[in-house]
């Protein structure tokens, strides 16, 4: 998927003039002391609006103001910087330098690329393990020049009239710039594969330079001086599922995009990555110190923390209080008890820091107070704890399946272990049937107390603490990843934003008993039909297995209904009920393969709801590839003032560019939406729901792409 925004250059957001650690000192040493709080405005706390937490649905960002400069940002600002994965735990803020790069910049382009979840090996994955070797730079080769040909297309677009372009170039674009971007990378793929699997060495030679005198044409294309190019690549982790395929591509990609970027000077590719993702490929590529050179963090500081909030604060106050403890102090009550409150609960990411507030600032505005006061704070601890627990399974799944499992097991037990208690802990674990028929895949792997506390410190559930000093967690980027040594004399401690969650007693656990069992937790798992996680996931492998054997055409017609059926009560019975299937209306002629109530109280869904009164989701099943005119006027007739104007069309092929032109034509003359999916989408809706991941995230960034694209 590319997503495509020309505009104007805006000015870099400022930022704090003397920002402090907190607003425990609200001003430098050497200012004097303020005598008196600030004053908030009357009715300030009812217009308080924080904004989304999650950089992908928040409007907020629109506005350059909003941003804290971080060491992050300003790198990503700088073409000079050198710097080309900008790699950090999720919530770290990742995809909003990229949204500030995006509406900021004057020629860029954002890819959120789908070929890391490849459905066929072209090659031996043992002969591409090797980074040095034919195979594997293959696929760097491929990669780069499925890259070039992306900024080549940025170029085209843009460029003044009286430039001539190389007729080089003008092939390269006319064969492959019309391409879609992951169908252009599987082109480069299979051509160069193609020759090295036959034993052609000439051709495999012509393929495999064809992106150097692609870049070498590009060099001479931009010797006049051209403005920067830039390609922004985000949310990997939607299509990636973790196989050894996957990762391999991912790694050929990431040394493609450093060598674009270093070796074309007006060229410059940004990679936004989660941490956990690149340290699987750090673990894989013997050249990992290449990528390392060009890799920016995501580490916050406490005063940058407190900035963000501020700015937010402020948002919608005519006159606006100053940065560096302030606007904190104007608002909060008690300010120095409740910035202590959010530091200690927060993993210094932004995203936390954000839902801690808000849910403190909805607290003050139930209780219609005129200050955020302590207890207001304090009544947020709980939900914020809940959310956590909640987000950190989610965000972990695709590396460790159903690893919210393991960390439920933790409830009412104590909120520090020793290396003993953690030992009786994991035989538990081991003697529990369920956990070992969901999580057995990695968890035999991380079985040994040193192992498994190594992966409950990388994904931040908890630190490790040697005698006598305070516990050490993990840092947030990819530079302090190494934990303290563990010892039977060490400690492990759950970090503070999850004892509530888990409702944890304030003791330390020497010993867990064969004979005690584990606790249930305070947070349900709500799975559709009264299944139980072992038989959700059952059904789930059954439907993906259906899906891959299911033959296109009339013959399989009704298995591939059956199929999409299926998908929608696993997939999203959190807002979608009441499904039903061959549906038709009073006159008995529109018939809707299946239709859904939609009653989301939130997300994707909910939005759906508001913007096109979809109060009812009509699915119309295509068990073909190629779709017709017919198909998409068919649709139409769906589309009412009652059940609503959106309906979700679910087909076995891949978008084409000429589909747009009759979702254009609905959505002008219906005024509704029709969302394609494809059959790789359904099965993107299933790994996830397999894995125990319940974000919206890929749903989401469809509809947002196939709008940008009508638009």
């Amino acid at each position: 998927m590319v997503r495509r925004r020309r505009k104007s250059r805006g000015q870099a957001p400022r930022s704090a003039e003397s920002l402090v650690d907190g607003p425990a000192a609200l001003t430098e040493p050497q200012a004097p002391v303020q005598p008196v709080a600030p004053k908030l405005p009357k009715g300030a706390i009812r217009r308080i609006n924080i904004g989304q937490s999650f950089a992908e649905y928040d409007a907020a960002l629109s506005d350059p103001t909003i941003f804290v400069h971080t060491p992050a940002l300003a790198a990503a600002q700088d073409p000079d910087s050198g710097k080309v994965f900008f790699v950090g735990r999720r919530g770290t803020g990742k995809t909003a330098i990229r949204k500030y790069c995006d509406h900021n910049g004057d020629l860029t382009r954002v890819i959120v690329p789908e070929i890391f979840s490849p459905s066929s090996t072209l090659q031996e994955i043992d002969l591409l393990r090797n980074t040095k070797q034919r195979p594997f730079r293959s696929l760097v080769s491929a990669f780069r020049r499925a890259l070039q040909v992306e900024i080549l297309s940025i170029w085209h677009e843009a460029r003044p009239t009286h430039f001539q372009t190389p007729p080089d170039l003008v092939d390269e674009l006319e064969s492959f710039g019309y391409l879609d971007f992951d169908i252009r990378c599987l082109s480069f793929i299979q051509l160069i594969s193609g020759a090295l699997a036959s034993g052609d060495d000439e051709r495999w030679l012509v393929e495999n330079k064809a992106a150097k005198k692609l870049a070498d044409s590009m060099k001479v294309l931009g010797s006049g001086g051209l403005p920067t190019h830039t390609l922004l690549i985000d949310s990997i982790d939607d299509y990636w599922e973790g196989s050894d395929e996957g990762l391999i591509y991912l790694t050929a990609f990431m040394h493609a995009c450093l060598e674009t970027s270093t070796q074309i000077p007006w060229v410059r590719v940004m990679l936004f990555l989660r941490e956990n993702i690149f340290e699987r490929v750090r673990a894989l590529d013997t050249e990992s110190s290449r990528l390392e050179t060009a890799v920016v963090g995501m580490e916050w500081t406490e005063r940058q923390l407190l900035e963000v909030v501020e700015r937010r604060l402020n948002r919608n106050l005519t006159a606006k209080f100053a940065l560096g403890g302030t606007t904190w102090e104007a608002f909060f009550e008690n300010p120095e008890a409740a910035w202590r409150n959010v530091l200690i609960y927060c993993q210094k990411r932004p995203r936390d820091v954000l839902i801690y507030t808000s849910n403190a600032v909805e607290a003050a505005q139930s209780a219609g107070h005129e200050s955020i006061l302590i207890e207001d704070v304090q009544q947020a601890r709980r939900r914020f704890s809940d959310n956590r627990f909640r987000d950190l399974g989610d965000e972990y799944a695709e590396n460790y399946p159903r690893i919210s499992l393991v960390l439920k097991r933790f409830y009412g037990l104590g909120n520090s272990f020793t290396f003993g208690g953690m030992e009786s802990f994991i035989r538990k674990l081991l003697n529990d049937s369920e956990v070992v028929q969901l999580c057995g895949s990695w968890l035999y792997e991380n079985s040994s107390p040193e192992r498994f506390i190594r992966l409950l410190y990388d994904i931040g559930f908890v630190g490790i603490r040697a005698s006598g000093k305070q516990p050490k967690f993990r840092a947030l980027g990819p530079l302090d990843t190494s934990p303290p040594p563990v010892s039977e004399v060490t400690d492990v401690v759950i970090h503070r934003c999850y004892w509530d969650a888990l409702d944890l007693q304030d003791t330390l656990l020497r010993h867990l008993p064969e004979q005690k069992e584990f606790g249930k937790i305070g947070i349900i798992e709500d799975l559709p039909g009264g299944l139980d996680p072992t038989e959700y996931a059952a059904n789930i492998d059954l439907v993906v297995s259906t899906l891959s054997e299911l033959p296109m055409g009339s013959a399989g017609a009704t298995d591939f209904e059956e199929v999409v059926g299926d998908v929608i009560k696993l997939c999203f019975f959190r807002g979608l009920e009441n499904v039903e299937e061959k549906s038709r209306d009073l006159e008995g002629r529109v018939i809707r393969d299946w239709i859904a109530a939609n009653r989301a109280q939130g997300g994707f869904w909910e939005s759906m709801r508001v913007r096109y009164d979809a109060v009812q989701i009509i699915w119309e099943c295509k068990n073909y590839a190629d779709l017709s005119a017919d198909d998409f006027h068919q649709l139409s007739y769906y589309m009412n003032d009652v059940s609503g104007r959106f309906v979700v069309l679910a087909f076995r092929g891949e978008i084409k560019p000429v589909y747009y032109q009759h979702l254009r034509r609905i959505a002008t003359h219906s005024k509704g939406f029709v969302m394609p999916l494809t059959e790789r989408d359904l099965m993107v809706f299933l790994r996830q729901a397999r894995n125990g991941k319940i974000k919206e995230d890929h749903i989401q960034d469809k509809y947002d792409s196939i709008v940008r694209k009508l638009s």
